[in-house]
């Protein structure tokens, strides 16, 4: 998979696609929305749940963290935690007692023992060359993980990630002993950072020659297997209109997606799940009925696979395959659907087909769906989150050429993100522009047009 990343005012857009060009996954990092996994934390506890094993506690987010499998804490006890899922809806973020420090090559959770070996590191011969320097590197006293990228390394390169991640718990060990909660004692790793350690295998271009700069720092001190992989997107179209990624965004936020062959998926989310629903539409052609079915919900289970994985979506989804009588060709669907998602980075657990014919699917949340990232949450016509297309705004006022005045016609929800959480975002586009980006609220406006006009 490459990644692309584009960089502007006010969030950065990433994009992993695969080796025909199609998007994959889609992430962004947006002012006022960062995220906090991976950040460790000196919190206070505010709250013990006994019944639930459980404790909520102050990390200086708006919500409180929640602590599952909490020790012998009480109210007001000051506690190390790292967070491992952001909040979301009403419920604060995920937190665990016992941080690790993750890197590109290895995790080490100091306070455990043992050596756990990547879902990634499947093959034997590739495990047993790794085997005796992993061994020589594993300390009793802390848990030691070896991730899949290990592979692309040596030992010399192994050892110094393990010196740093354990150079990096005795700061944090440091900066606790001196702190006050609730503090934030390592920051989350941004977003660009994060995909680097985790998902990046390919080519990782970048639109942005200040960011391109901090990632050869950081892939030159701790990710050198990256370091052949950077490339600068220079051409005078926008990296991902050249790439096709802005009209493939668009699809994936759409409700309905079409299958080569003439059917159709239909996406629809409720509160305790996701719905997707199998359509033959005109597929299908001089088959008998089973057997058009079967073809039907077979191209289907690609490509359903493949938009959770694009939309993001977690928790239960339950799929609605065309009905079939014939009890193998249910169980050749189930299958087909069990491949499609094997070797997902996000652990996904296919459940069967009930009696009714529905295929059911956990898969962990990882975050906000892409629905939830880029679309307006209430009940309004569908367009975008008001955030997402003020970022929009700007990266469109900055592509203007030519003579005049910069001019943004926009909703007032629009303009009001301008002027409140993004206002940091809208003092950069002015600087780059040379001058004041002028904004005009139109309550008519679905979104927002920028233009250049002359006095």
């Amino acid at each position: 998979m490459d990644l692309l990343i584009e960089v502007s005012p006010g969030e950065t857009r990433a994009a992993l696609v695969d080796g025909d060009g199609r998007l994959a996954e889609f992430m962004v990092e947006r002012m006022g929305r960062e995220s906090l996994v991976g950040a460790v934390v000196l919190g206070r506890v505010l709250r013990v749940e006994k019944g639930l094993d459980a404790a909520f506690v102050e990390i200086g987010a708006a919500r409180p963290g929640f602590l599952r499998r909490a020790p012998d804490v009480h109210e007001g006890a000051a506690v190390l935690v790292q967070v491992t899922r952001d909040a979301a809806g009403d419920k604060g973020a995920a937190l665990a007692w016992r941080p690790t420090m993750i890197g590109r090559y290895l995790a080490i959770t100091p306070g455990r023992d043992g050596v756990n070996w990547s879902r990634g590191v499947r093959g034997r011969r590739e495990r047993a060359r790794l085997e005796e320097t992993i061994d020589a590197l594993a300390r009793e006293d802390e848990g030691f993980a070896v991730r899949a990228h290990a592979l692309a390394t040596d030992g010399d390169m192994l050892a110094a990630e393990a010196d740093r991640l354990r150079a990096r718990w005795r700061k944090i060990e440091a900066a606790a002993s001196a702190a006050e909660p609730p503090a934030t004692l390592l920051p989350a790793p941004g977003l660009i950072e994060t995909l680097l350690r985790d998902r990046a295998g390919g080519a990782v271009v970048l639109d942005d020659r200040a960011a391109l700069a901090k990632t050869e720092t950081l892939v030159g001190e701790a990710m050198p297997d990256l370091a052949g992989c950077l490339d600068f997107h220079a051409g005078p179209e926008p990296l991902f209109a050249a790439a096709g990624i802005e009209e493939q965004l668009d699809a994936a936020l759409a409700r309905t997606v079409d299958l080569p062959a003439g059917g159709r998926l239909t996406f629809d989310r409720t509160e305790a799940l996701t719905a997707v629903d199998v359509d033959a539409g005109s597929a299908g052609g001089r088959k008998s009925a089973e057997a058009a079915a079967l073809a039907v919900n077979l191209e289907a289970t690609a490509e359903a696979a493949r938009q959770i994985t694009l939309r993001n979506i977690g928790g239960l989804i339950v799929v609605d395959f065309i009905s079939m009588r014939d009890k193998g060709n249910r169980r050749k669907v189930v299958e087909a659907v069990r491949r499609a998602f094997r070797g997902a980075a996000v652990a996904t657990d296919v459940l069967g087909m009930t009696a009714a014919g529905l295929v059911e699917i956990t898969r962990r949340r990882a975050g906000p769906s892409l629905g939830e990232t880029m679309l307006r949450s209430d009940d309004r016509a569908p367009n975008l989150d008001p955030e997402a297309a003020a970022c929009a705004a700007l990266r469109a006022a900055l592509r203007q050429t030519g003579a005049g005045r910069p001019v943004l016609e926009a909703s007032p929800w629009v303009i009001g993100a301008l002027e409140g959480v993004l206002a940091p975002a809208l003092a950069e586009t002015n600087r780059r522009l040379g001058q004041a980006l002028e904004l005009r609220t139109d309550p008519g406006h679905d979104c927002f047009d920028v233009k250049l006009e002359r006095d």
